[in-house]
């Protein structure tokens, strides 16, 4: 086929598909650079956005992208969502909020709303709020992506093509080219459903291998439970006797201690006794042990101050002796020193005279060099004044011809500002004259301008008083309806929760019938071996007739009574043959299932009851025998009466006992309410916590349930209608109500818009006045300008002669000042070089006097300084001879204090021996009244601790007997006086309670570890079990079923896909040959076999080339090919209308014309946007929105429709 003609085809089929909703016009307000609201309608055909660079064109292009629904602000160009809101400019402060709207026409309907015309509005706050509205109603964006979902304008979908979607395609690799592929074979969505479905299947998977872990293992627990159950039951058993057991022998330990404690009592007055006497005793000997002490003490305290003085003389003595000992060595050393410091003083004599000869010879030295320093210095002065007066003089030219050069060249530089100045002024004036001409034309604009917005703004004004009046008529009508609404909404919402709490009732009824059903069609409460039995599939099974409980009829009044008669019989299995039962017990020993019960109808003899027992059922109170009193197959009737024919039932436990008595207590009597008299006169009754445990209780109950059911369901019923009443009546209202709001939302919608236009026209207004204020200001601005740059032009223009002359006559006084320069410079160079000469020889010979001056200064320093040390040796030689007289005159003073000291001592040492005799004597007495008082301490130790010893064990006694009657409330939970009278002591010796305690707590140890819960656990979790396996079959199906869909949405997928690609791949063809004139383009896939996961690879063949690759081609090329992808791609999926944003920039003026033909033909069936700089674009345009930036910062419209080309 040619490639026209097929191209031909492909715009009819286009034409066909582009048959649908189109955008109609566009507003937006506050939106990046468009500060005002603007609004722009759009048309069939080209529609051309044209302006310069930085106007604000794109900015139309991103206002569209973000009301369908843009999430990223890096697609608009922004870093954050609030960049797109006016940022103010110049003259403007910046706005709050930002607001687009897009308004379709929706005649067709491709839209799901009911309205012919469609406007989706977005807004965004500066506090990053965001508001959505479809038809002026809020809304979410879910709802907005949803509306637009499969209509083309989708996210990924081909409505806004810009720059750099040309690049985004070119710049790709081929996995992540299919995206575009995917979105128009619109499989994008079922990608979503598969992700969701497989994770869906992955939660089923991970909930599937849980729930089977979790049945495994409460599989596992279900045995060793009913065998712990069984455990347990005998575990009680035993558990209560050996309670009674240890009840006992606490009790009788009791007893023990109460003996000891009397005997304690008496003991104990006896020792307190012996412990006074024993006491009394012990205080008279301390008593006079005490009064020996206190006289030995006071003879301790004189020997110890006759102690004190001999130790103060020893030390006194002491110190005079240490004393001499330092005068001594004092004189000898001072002798010693003399010696030395009369050695010293003669070398340092001869040192003085030295130093004395050195000092004469270096002044002679001296005074001869300060006369040579003297004659240099006067020559050095001489020179240095006149070089200074050389240097003044040259210093006084250098600094006038230096200003005389700043003079004159600020004298130039004042010239050329005066003829700057001059100019600018003249070229100013003429300035002036055009702008005054033309702010008069301006002024002229602004009056008319202003009196237009008056106008407007009362019409305005007038129409928002008429909206107001009707919101106000419209509220007033809103509040009685939602009055009249709110009273039937109550009566509804009490209507609605009786009739949820009656379905409550009835789901809670349901629930418990359903349970109790399950549980007697799986004969809970049954044994394992009855189970079995009935659970066989053996041949033997048919002779199963049944389970006694089941095969019988009793009336509500008598089921517990026959509950209670049957007991455990009820669980009988009645057979068809005693060979039957015997193969059944057989089966039940093999399988190891517990055991049964079995009532062969072959065996089961009944015997005829005797008149005195048939009298018994007469008597008052007594309703007859049980076997009597129930229903059953007649040929079941030897089971029946074998069971319950000698079963009496009473009315209540009276009559039941008069009944028992008057059979002498051979038969067994059962009340209606389970209470059993039973044949021997035991009685057996109590409470019956468990009313579902019996299969006949069961039964019952189930009866009872099904008629509360029935009575709730007529009761449900009447709710039903009653929520049909006010449903209806409440829906009349709504609908007033909604019809209201509409009208109301309109109005203040209308309300709204006004008040913002005239806000806008108020701005305006002030605007307008504000201009034509500053014009007027300009105009007189700008005339006072004038008259004052022509005074100052009067004025600079003398000022310029004059300073011309001056310049003349600066220039020749420098000349003249710089020839009388250059002579004084050299002569200062010839004084600079004999200065030069003079201070060196002068810094010579100073050096010279310096230093021999710095070495007398030291020589006559040493020289005092030696005579100072030479005094002070004199004077040290004075000092030692007096010490060494000071020293001896003390020596010989403390040799005499010494002496009298010595003899001090000699008689306090005498007295000492004295008071030593005393104090043994009442030492020897104070022993004896010592051990007369530690016999008397230790036979009171001995009866304390004896008394302690009994009052101790009394302690202990009173300890255990608290103890054991605190154990006895803890642990039995009775009191000693209770426990005595409860009956349940047993009447053995200790020992025999001994021995029967190590027999049950033998027996309960070969039991075993007991699960006391076990019974209550292993109903628990059977049940359980059964939950979990209902549980993994729904959870199995549930994942068969997913598998299902993904399997189908994966072939679904693939044969879309394939269609689209196909498809595609034809008007990429087509679509490049006519935009290159010729040449070859296809579409492979990387991989066929993988159709859902390839990647898609670009060929190209341009006219006249080989086949190469995309990267190898021109950047026009480039671009031209993808334009071909993108059209062929939008003529698979056509969009409502098509945004292009500069595209056409990268080519040359022949491909813009080929693209302008190429988009000109595809406009006859779609609605096309575009910018662009081209003026071949712009040519085949029906409508040119120009956008400009008249006021910095601010986009503005200007709009022109293009009259139909011949």
């Amino acid at each position: 086929m040619k490639p026209s003609i097929y191209g031909k085809n492909i715009l009819i089929e286009y034409c066909r598909l582009g048959d649908f909703v189109h955008l109609k016009s566009f507003s937006t307000y506050g939106f990046k650079s468009f500060a005002d609201k603007i609004e722009l309608s759009f048309g069939s055909g080209i529609t051309a956005i044209v302006g310069p660079n930085g106007s604000g064109k794109s900015n139309i292009s991103d206002a569209i992208r973000w009301v369908l629904g843009e999430q990223s602000a890096k697609y608009l160009r922004g870093s954050k969502m609030e960049d797109v809101i006016f940022s103010g400019s110049g003259k403007r402060r910046p706005l709050g909020v930002a607001e687009v709207t897009l308004v379709f026409d929706n005649s067709d309907h491709r839209l799901s709303l009911d309205f012919d015309e469609v406007s989706i509005t977005r807004r965004v706050f500066r506090s990053g709020d965001s508001e959505y509205s479809i038809n002026k109603k809020n809304c979410r964006l879910k709802d907005i992506l949803d509306l637009l979902a499969d209509t083309g304008l989708g996210r990924g979908s081909m409505s806004i093509i810009g720059q750099n979607k040309i690049d985004e395609i070119l710049n790709s690799r081929p996995e992540e080219r299919r995206a575009l592929f995917e979105e128009a074979a619109g499989i994008a969505k079922f990608r979503m459903r598969k992700k969701e479905a497989m994770r869906r299947l992955d939660d089923t998977a991970a909930n599937l291998t849980r729930i089977n872990d979790i049945k495994a293992e409460v599989e596992g627990q279900v045995e060793p439970l009913r065998l712990a159950a069984e455990q347990t039951r005998k575990f009680n058993l035993l558990d209560k006797e050996l309670r009674a057991c240890k009840l006992t022998q606490f009790v009788h330990k009791i007893e023990n201690i109460e003996n000891i404690r009397q005997k304690l009592n008496t003991q104990d007055a006896e020792l307190e006794n012996k412990v006074l006497e024993r006491a009394t005793a012990v205080s008279t000997q301390e008593a006079e042990c005490s009064a020996l002490q206190m006289e030995l003490d006071k003879l301790s305290e004189a020997y110890n101050r006759i102690q004190d003085d001999i130790k103060e003389k020893e030390t006194a003595l002491e110190k005079l002796r240490g004393q001499e000992a330092v005068l001594a060595e004092r004189v000898r050393q001072s002798e010693k020193s003399g010696l030395r410091l009369e050695e010293q003083g003669k070398k340092l004599q001869e040192q003085i005279a030295a130093l004395d000869t050195q000092l004469k010879t270096m002044v002679v030295d001296y005074d001869r060099l300060e006369a040579q320093q003297a004659a240099a210095q006067l020559l050095v002065s001489r020179l240095t004044g006149e070089q200074a007066e050389k240097e003044t003089r040259i210093s006084e030219a250098e600094a006038a011809m230096e200003d005389m050069k700043t003079a004159a060249f600020d004298n130039m530089r004042t010239m050329v500002n005066l003829r700057n100045e001059i100019r600018g002024l003249e070229q100013e004036q003429e300035q002036r004259m055009r702008k005054r001409d033309a702010l008069k034309k301006s002024i002229a604009e602004a009056e008319t301008a202003g009196e237009e917005l008056q106008t407007r703004y009362r019409n305005m004004n007038d129409e928002q008083s008429n909206v107001e009046n009707s919101l106000e008529l419209i509220k007033r009508d809103g509040r009685e309806l939602s009055a009249k609404a709110a009273e039937e909404t109550e009566a509804l919402n009490k209507v609605l929760s009786q009739h949820k709490d009656c379905q409550n009732r009835i789901t809670a009824l349901e629930s418990r019938l359903n349970l109790l059903q399950n549980m007697q069609k799986s004969y809970e409460g049954f044994g394992y071996g009855i189970k079995t039995v009935l659970q066989s599939q053996e041949p033997w099974r048919s002779d199963v007739i049944g389970v006694a409980a089941e095969l019988i009829e009793v009336q509500p009044e008598y089921v517990v009574a026959i509950e209670t008669a049957l007991g455990g019989a009820a669980q009988n299995l009645v057979m068809g043959s005693s060979e039957a039962a015997k193969k059944a017990i057989s089966y039940l020993k093999q399988r190891q299932a517990g055991r049964a019960t079995f009532l062969p109808l072959d065996t089961i003899k009944y015997y005829e009851r005797r008149s005195e027992e048939e009298a018994l059922a007469k008597l008052p109170g007594i309703r007859g025998f049980a076997a009597d009193l129930i229903g059953y197959d007649i040929k079941l009737a030897p089971i029946f009466k074998f069971l319950l024919g000698r079963v009496l039932v009473a009315d209540n436990m009276d009559a039941a006992l008069a009944a028992a008595k008057k059979s002498s207590f051979r038969t067994r009597v059962v009340t209606l309410a389970g209470d059993v008299v039973n044949a021997g006169g035991s009685l057996t009754g109590g409470s019956r916590q468990q009313k579902e445990a019996g299969f006949l209780s069961r039964g019952k109950e189930i009866d009872e349930q099904e008629q509360k059911a029935g009575v709730l369901r007529r009761e449900l019923l009447g709710y039903q209608e009653l929520l049909e009443e006010h449903e209806g009546t409440l829906k009349v209202y709504n609908n007033k109500l909604v019809e209201l709001r509409q009208d109301l939302q309109q109005k203040e919608i209308r309300k709204a818009e006004l008040g913002v236009a005239l806000e806008r026209l108020s701005a305006e207004q002030r605007q307008a006045a504000e201009r034509l204020e500053l014009l007027l200001d300009d105009r007189n601005q700008v005339s006072q300008e004038y008259m004052a740059a022509r005074q100052q032009l009067t004025d600079l223009r003398p000022q310029l002669t004059a300073l011309e002359a001056e310049d003349a006559q600066g220039k020749q006084l420098l000349d003249d000042l710089q020839k009388q320069t250059a002579a004084d410079h050299s002569a200062l160079a010839s004084i600079r070089n004999r200065l030069q000469d003079a201070r060196v020889e002068l810094e010579s010979t100073a050096a010279r006097t310096t230093m021999m001056a710095e070495r007398m200064q030291q020589l006559d320093a040493d020289m005092g300084r030696m005579q100072q040390e030479l005094a002070a040796n004199e004077d040290e030689q004075k000092h030692l001879l007096d010490v060494i007289t000071a020293s001896k005159t003390s020596t010989e003073q403390l040799a005499a204090s010494s002496t009298a000291l010595l003899a001090e001592l000699q008689t306090v040492v005498g007295g000492k021996d004295e008071f030593g005799a005393k104090r043994i004597a009442i030492t020897e007495k104070q022993a004896v009244a010592g051990e007369r008082l530690d016999s008397l301490k230790k036979e009171l130790t001995v009866a304390e601790t004896r008394r302690n010893q009994a009052a101790m064990e009394m302690v202990r006694q009173n300890s255990d007997y608290d103890h054991a009657l605190e154990q006895l409330a803890t642990e039995y939970r009775i009191t000693l006086d209770e426990a005595r009278a409860s009956g349940d002591l047993l009447d053995e010796s200790d020992a025999a309670l001994r021995r029967r305690e190590l027999r049950l707590e033998r027996e309960i140890e070969t039991l075993g570890p007991v699960n006391p819960a076990a019974i209550e656990q292993y109903e628990a979790v059977s049940e359980r079990y059964e939950f979990l396996q209902r549980q993994y079959s729904d959870l199995s199906e549930a994942k068969a079923n997913l598998e299902a869909v993904i399997s189908e949405i994966n072939s679904g997928m693939a044969k879309r896909f394939k269609e689209a690609f196909g498809k595609i791949n034809e008007y990429f063809s087509d679509c490049y040959v006519r935009l290159f004139g010729g040449g070859t383009a296809a579409l492979k896939l990387t991989d066929p076999n993988d159709v859902l996961g390839s990647g898609i690879d670009i060929e190209v063949q341009p006219p006249g080339k080989k086949l190469q690759s995309l990267f190898l081609l021109s950047g026009g090329e480039r671009a031209l090919t993808v334009i071909a992808l993108l059209f062929a791609l939008l003529s698979y999926q056509p969009s409502p209308f098509c945004i292009l944003d500069e595209i056409d920039a990268a080519l040359d003026e022949a491909n813009v014309d080929r693209f302008a033909k190429f988009l000109a033909a595809y406009a006859e069936s779609t609605q096309f946007i575009v910018i662009t700089h081209r003026k071949g674009t712009m040519e085949a345009a029906h409508v040119l929105h120009g956008v400009t930036m008249e006021e910095s910062g601010v986009s503005k419209l200007l709009s022109v429709k293009l009259s139909e080309k011949e």
